[in-house]
């Protein structure tokens, strides 16, 4: 056989075992997908603290944003209630609902909302856990609850765009020119 056959046999074998390992490596490739995905297993939901906040208050992300620097061990998560995955993920959940206050879902799958949420996150946050037997007491606890309810009437009033809002009702203040 000449060197140019032989070249030429080399170069189809080298073909032949090149396209049958791409055909076999693209047929592994191939999965059935499934009917319907497991959006919570599928995002670990079962290992994570979920706040479902609102991602458009500048409050809220102002908070979101220190609860992060806080969350040394990355235990939280944040989603929007905006957002259809957070439905996905729990369906449980209604949008109405978490517009109105913020909720969290525990990794054992309870939900909480408004001021259980701020007391949650303060005591599962490794830079409080520190601070939270000086927390667990009557006036600690009213002291938390008038910081959580500023935050409420704050983003109230980021709502009602209408300039001055009264912080103690979450009111517009109306001219009175």
């Amino acid at each position: 056989m000449s060197r140019k056959y032989k070249y030429i046999l080399g170069l189809l074998v080298l073909f032949v075992s090149f396209t049958s390992n791409l055909s076999f490596s693209y047929s592994q490739e191939i999965k059935p997908t499934p009917e319907k995905v497991d959006y919570k297993k599928l995002h670990n939901a079962d290992k994570y603290y979920w706040v479902i906040y609102d991602n458009v208050c500048p409050y809220c992300k102002n908070a979101t944003k220190h609860i992060k620097t806080l969350d040394w061990e990355k235990k939280i998560k944040f989603l929007s209630y905006r957002s259809s995955l957070t439905y996905r993920i729990f369906p449980e959940l209604s949008r109405e609902e978490c517009e109105k206050d913020v909720h969290m879902v525990t990794p054992k799958g309870e939900i909480l909302k408004g001021y259980q949420v701020f007391r949650t996150i303060i005591d599962n946050l490794t830079a409080t856990k520190i601070l939270n037997p000086l927390l667990k007491n009557d006036y600690a606890e009213k002291q938390l609850n008038e910081i959580y309810e500023k935050m409420v009437k704050e983003r109230t009033c980021y709502y009602n765009k209408a300039g001055a809002c009264d912080l103690k009702t979450g009111k517009k203040i109306e001219n009175n020119r």
